[in-house]
């Protein structure tokens, strides 16, 4: 029992009066004498980033992690926190390091009561820190707007925030830029004066130099590197050639919030390379002896939006066709790190029932040959590491990550679909790219947080369509528009092509009961190659691709009309879709002029609305899934004359009552 006692005080440590530091705001210390060499002070970054100093551990326990839990002691129902490079390995050692780690995607620091050095094999705590209750996590802070009345130099800003320690942001910052040497600004006191400091802007320009104009502008400034926000009184815009105030902000004392990290980043894989400049990178180590390779994937993407990367179906170019990719993403539904092993054998949507086209491994005879190690978001970057052999396992599925020299990839960035497999990319690698996995050590440049956005994107207004009985509807495909498209409106992720009705991106159909319809459609007809191949027709399911259903599946869908098929007309064009306001103004991007084959002919389809069918069916792809909106089904309107016969019917029936 002694023994027992003595363990529990020598790796319990009281939470102290939390301070903010340079570092953060300070948590606690393993305690002295820890089990294992355990030591080092936790700071909070903020409520989901904590920063480990002097960090040391022997590294010889069996199954040991950074370990967060709910309960009262430390013990085994918790979870893993990632390590400085994103994954859930177990610790190897460390000596007196550094050490940044976010914690598990959904939580945050106080959906914990204690932080450990856990060994999950034999149950053992090798020493913790209380997480306080009501502990207040450091965060970005308002600190009012900018700007006298009347202004000076019509200088304003909507909001100036402090980012961390030592950067601060001006929102929506106006000034006319002809004060004839005016600087950012800061003193202590409440007030500016001409004892203040300028501050460099921007803060790589090498030298003070006078501001310019600024338009509704979101800055960023950083002060000088012996400067914090601690230590400062105001920040604003000053003239130093008139000593005059332009306008500012008072700092408020010991703000609550986050350290500047500068350089500070987690520890990085051996190499780098970047995919696509300020939005994808991917790092990796080496381990020969192994058989298997380290990939960390780095992003700047959207929660179930993923990425991809793999050795090329080509060894002369960069070919998607053939590839043998990684596809890892946040999946929205439970905030876990995801990674699957995928071949891409055709250019199409995935068909689960036989495993054609962008499918995962397992779904067309292979083997998943790809481990995930974690995953995090940091400051709205993705990171998610795994592990995959060297050599194939599979050589129907997979192809080998080679050493010396270069071998060409595939790459690309897109959403996930309802289904949980990718769907079409929104960014692919540009030409051909190869990379040489055996190089010497490589970085690359830091990705920039990405700027919070202004909310939901909006969708587009379609038209809807209002068909006469002696009406045609052409129906052809088209670029499915991000969110501002299928995503938007559908709210759902499509696979990055739809229908286009009458040359309007998925429009909901009216029509009545016992009338007939006319479509013709331009979908595709060569069932072998299911890429270009998009046959029409009207269901009661509204996602469609009744094609690729299991036997049980195709026996719950009713279908209505179709499938028709025809030549394949396809609308083309790489305009973003979130650079144009309405639809009417991104259609004209789209190439029309070579949309379709000299000899195009479509297969015409027509409808007869029963008495019986729903008030809500759906067009959709008989091939793929999620191409196609909404069909409302009423009942036949009564028409003039027959509302004048039944008034004269009516006046007939009294008449004849007299």
């Amino acid at each position: 029992m002694d023994k027992i006692l003595l363990f529990v005080v020598i790796t319990t440590v009281i939470g102290p009066i939390s301070a903010q530091t340079k570092y953060g705001k300070e948590l606690g210390s393993f305690p002295v004498r820890s089990q294992h060499d355990v030591a080092g002070t936790i700071y909070v970054i903020d409520e989901t980033t904590i920063w480990v100093r002097g960090f040391t551990y022997d590294g010889t326990a069996p199954d040991a992690f950074f370990y967060a839990g709910e309960t009262n002691e430390p013990s085994g129902q918790g979870v893993i926190i990632p390590d400085e490079a994103g994954t859930t390995v177990k610790l190897g050692a460390y000596d007196n390091e550094n050490l940044i780690l976010s914690l598990p995607v959904g939580k945050t620091i106080n959906s914990f009561r204690w932080i450990s050095i856990w060994c999950r094999q034999v149950g053992a705590n090798f020493g913790h820190v209380i997480v306080p209750s009501g502990f207040v996590s450091p965060d970005k802070l308002s600190i009012g707007e900018l700007g006298f009345s009347p202004r000076v130099h019509n200088t304003y800003a909507e909001d100036v925030i402090i980012l961390n320690s030592r950067q601060l942001q001006f929102v929506n910052l106006v000034y006319d830029g002809q004060g004839p040497a005016a600087y950012f600004w800061i003193d202590s006191g409440n007030t500016p004066t001409a004892g203040g400091q300028g501050v460099i802007y921007p803060s790589d320009a090498g030298g003070l130099n006078r501001l310019p104009r600024f338009n509704g502008d979101t800055v960023v400034v950083t002060l000088p590197a012996d400067r914090t926000v601690f230590d400062i009184g105001n920040i604003g815009l000053w003239c130093d050639a008139v000593n005059q105030d332009f306008g500012h902000v008072d700092i408020p004392n010991s703000p609550n919030v986050p350290p500047y990290l500068g350089d500070e980043t987690p520890t990085a894989l051996d190499n780098c390379v970047v995919l696509s400049d300020g939005q994808f990178h991917l790092s990796w180590t080496l381990y020969p002896n192994e058989n298997k390779i380290m990939m960390q994937f780095i992003g700047i993407v959207e929660m179930s939006e993923y990425l991809a990367f793999g050795i090329s179906g080509s060894d002369t170019s960069t070919s998607m066709i053939g590839s043998d990719v990684t596809v890892v993403y946040i999946d929205s539904n439970d905030n876990q790190p995801k990674a699957e092993d995928y071949y891409l054998n055709a250019y199409s949507q995935c068909t689960p029932n036989d495993g054609r086209g962008a499918c995962p491994d397992e779904l067309q005879g292979g083997v998943d040959d790809v481990t995930l190690q974690g995953g995090i978001i940091r400051d709205g970057i993705t990171r998610i590491t795994v592990e995959r052999p060297l050599m194939y396992s599979d050589a129907n599925t997979d192809k080998n990550i080679t050493t010396d020299g270069s071998v060409f990839v595939s790459w690309g960035i897109g959403g996930i679909n309802p289904t949980g497999h990718v769907a079409k990319h929104t960014i692919r690698a540009d030409g051909d790219v190869a990379v040489n996995f055996g190089r010497d050590s490589s970085t690359c440049p830091q990705l920039d947080p990405p700027t919070k956005g202004g909310g939901t994107v909006k969708p587009w207004d379609i038209d809807p369509i209002r068909p006469k009985p002696d009406e045609v509807i052409t129906a052809r495909i088209g670029p499915s528009g991000d969110a501002k498209g299928y995503q938007g409106i559908a709210g759902q992720v499509g696979w990055g092509i739809a229908w286009y009705l009458n040359d309007l991106l998925i429009p909901e159909i009216y029509v009545q009961r016992n009338k007939t319809y006319r479509f013709e459609i331009y979908g595709g007809d060569d069932p072998d190659n299911t890429g270009v191949y998009h046959p029409f027709y009207i269901t009661n399911d509204k996602n469609g691709g009744y094609r690729q259903k299991t036997t049980l599946e195709k026996e719950a869908e009713t279908i209505y009309a179709g499938p028709a098929a025809g030549t394949l007309c396809e609308y083309k064009g790489d305009a973003d879709p979130l650079e144009h306001e309405s639809f009417e103004d991104y259609f004209k991007t789209l190439d029309r002029t070579s949309m379709c084959p000299n000899d195009a002919t479509p297969e015409v389809l027509e409808w007869f609305v029963e008495n019986d069918t729903p008030d809500l069916v759906y067009y959709q792809c008989y091939q793929h899934k999620f191409f196609g909106w909404k069909i409302h089904v009423s009942a036949a309107s009564v028409t003039a004359a027959k509302i004048h016969f039944l008034f004269l019917f009516a006046c007939i029936a009294l008449f004849a009552l007299d």
